[in-house]
């Protein structure tokens, strides 16, 4: 037997509110799908083509002192880790000491390299080493204060174009080696309390882009020291005095290193601004067909061996690389 919801006490809504409450159930259904949406498609982007974008937002909130925890946080667990020693050159504290290192690959584009101990960061660096990463970082004063400052874009910013921008005539210090199969330099400019005394290593890491381009330096300092600071530039001989403008003038900055208040050369026997290449080119991606091809081109090309088509041109007999190229014209 049917009976009317109103005989029983029960009052019905309008039908003009129940429609309302589907529009407002229909409008948030559509909020949530467009929220997830918009969240599906941000962490695409962060890691897909804007994560170079979001390398350079993450570095750019780092600072030296800062706990190694809060970098993994912005970079996730680290590839490396091993132990490395340095000169601390900071008054009433130069003696070698050793610090972390700790390095993580942003996928085949760059290195992200830091140095510390288990509580703090004391330094850190970003080399690239791909022409699509070419990350723009303001070195120098600080945003709040005046002073001196420029923004280096690396894999593009030479050396020259540095040292122009700030009018100095030479870097702070200069670390520079070479040896049979490996080679680093690197540029140090300090700023003092507008740059809230950090010191920057404007750097060609092996690792980077473009490292090879100007050829390498050197061993400038005095007894073989891979270090020259402070006025011994100005008094090199003319000869490596031209050769160090022209690596200077052709060299293109693939590596950024930043220190804090206490100034330190890691590595002093071989000083870098970037990883261990012999350490990190263990990960190196196996290239594509095109890749193999091209690789294997270029190193029969530095071998001095005859290409693919050469070799087969060389065995075949006369006549047929004739006939192949049609019959000779009439004398």
């Amino acid at each position: 037997m049917w009976v009317c919801a109103t005989s029983l006490g029960c009052k019905m809504p309008p039908v003009n509110e129940l429609s309302t409450l589907a529009d407002i159930g229909k409008i948030m259904g559509g909020v949530v799908a467009a929220l997830t949406l918009i969240g599906t498609v941000t962490e695409w982007w962060k890691k897909g083509p804007g994560r170079r974008r979001t390398w350079t937002k993450n570095f750019k909130q780092l600072a030296p002192g800062v706990r190694p925890a809060y970098v993994e946080a912005l970079f996730g667990e680290p590839a490396f880790e091993l132990t490395v020693p340095v000169l601390s050159l900071t008054p009433g504290e130069g003696s070698r000491l050793s610090v972390t290192e700790r390095v993580w690959p942003l996928a085949t584009e760059g290195y992200l390299t830091t140095w510390g101990s288990e509580s703090d960061v004391v330094a850190y660096s970003l080399t690239t080493t791909s022409k699509r990463f070419k990350p723009k970082i303001r070195m120098g004063s600080s945003w709040y204060s005046n002073g001196p400052a420029l923004n280096v874009r690396l894999g593009r910013t030479r050396l020259a174009q540095v040292s122009n921008a700030l009018d100095l005539p030479h870097p702070e210090e200069i670390a520079s080696w070479k040896g049979a199969r490996r080679h680093e330099y690197y540029e140090v400019y300090y700023f003092g309390n507008p740059g809230h005394y950090m010191t920057w290593m404007c750097g060609v890491s092996g690792t980077g882009y473009r490292a090879g381009e100007a050829g390498a330096m050197e061993r400038l300092g005095p007894e073989n020291s891979a270090f020259l600071r402070g006025d011994l530039i100005e008094r090199l001989p003319v000869d490596q005095q031209q050769e160090l403008d022209t690596y200077r003038t052709r060299a293109v900055v693939n590596s950024l290193m930043v220190q804090g208040m206490e100034r330190l050369n890691i590595c002093p026997e071989v000083p870098r601004s970037g990883p261990d290449y012999d350490v990190v080119r263990t990960l190196e991606k196996t290239p594509g067909v095109f890749g193999k091809i091209r690789i294997r081109r270029e190193l029969r090309r530095v071998e001095g061996r005859p290409g693919v088509w050469e070799a087969v041109r060389r065995r075949l007999p006369r006549r047929l690389l004739r006939g192949a190229r049609g019959p000779r014209p009439p004398l």
